[in-house]
């Protein structure tokens, strides 16, 4: 009996011990664990970011498009053995993680995905939403001759791109004669940097989200 006592307690340290490696993202009061969902140059940065921050590589996986040859996403969830699935997913793919994170993905994301987070889905889009919702916002800004600019990151919503409620927006200057390769590597940078802090602020930031003004809203297509 003594035996089997002292077994049982080794077991029920095991289990707290592998629970304890068991990291995702710190936050303010728990360990988030991310799916993150891009394809392209402006989602690497904040890919990478998200890998600095996660305490182990079980906690984070990666979504992304098999065309051939393969994008910068993939080739680093690769090289960093990363948790990696082809799109499109099944909502059973989703239910180990907390949030999907989305950034430059390019495919509309069904509401079965959506749903299937316990925290809903959020997105980094290269703009200060309402203005210039959709695919090309940087180009369309320099166009423009906008002299400011920003990302914002905001929830993800079924059926249409960028209209989810903003839980933090960052402003960037747009300097004369700013080529759009400059602008989109430091949108890319600060989008990250804000994403991270959004995820490392929940859940406080998750209950600060600001619908966004439909009458204010513009758009950047290609």
């Amino acid at each position: 009996m003594m035996f089997l006592g002292i077994l049982n307690n080794f077991y029920k340290y095991k289990r707290k011990l592998l629970n304890f490696r068991n990291y995702g993202i710190k936050t303010n009061n728990s360990e988030l664990k991310l799916l993150f969902f891009g394809t392209d140059n402006f989602s690497l940065p904040t890919l990478k970011m998200l890998h600095r921050n996660c305490r182990g590589n079980t906690n984070l996986g990666v979504v992304t498009s098999f065309k051939m040859p393969a994008n910068c996403v993939r080739v680093y969830a690769q090289q960093n053995n990363l948790s990696l699935y082809k799109w499109p997913i099944l909502p059973n793919d989703c239910h180990f993680y907390d949030i999907g994170v989305v950034v430059s993905f390019g495919y509309l994301i069904p509401i079965s995905i959506i749903e299937a987070f316990r925290l809903g889905m959020i997105n980094v889009h290269a703009s200060l939403l309402p203005k210039l919702r959709g695919a090309a916002p940087i180009i369309h800004a320099i166009m423009n001759g906008d002299i400011e600019t920003g990302v914002s990151i905001m929830r993800i919503e079924p059926k249409r791109f960028d209209v989810g409620g903003i839980f933090a927006q960052q402003s960037v200057p747009i300097k004369p004669n700013m080529l759009m390769p400059e602008l989109h590597k430091q949108l890319a940078e600060e989008g990250a940097k804000l994403l991270v802090k959004v995820i490392k602020n929940y859940p406080d930031s998750f209950e600060k989200v600001v619908s966004q003004n439909e009458d204010k809203a513009t758009y950047g297509k290609y």
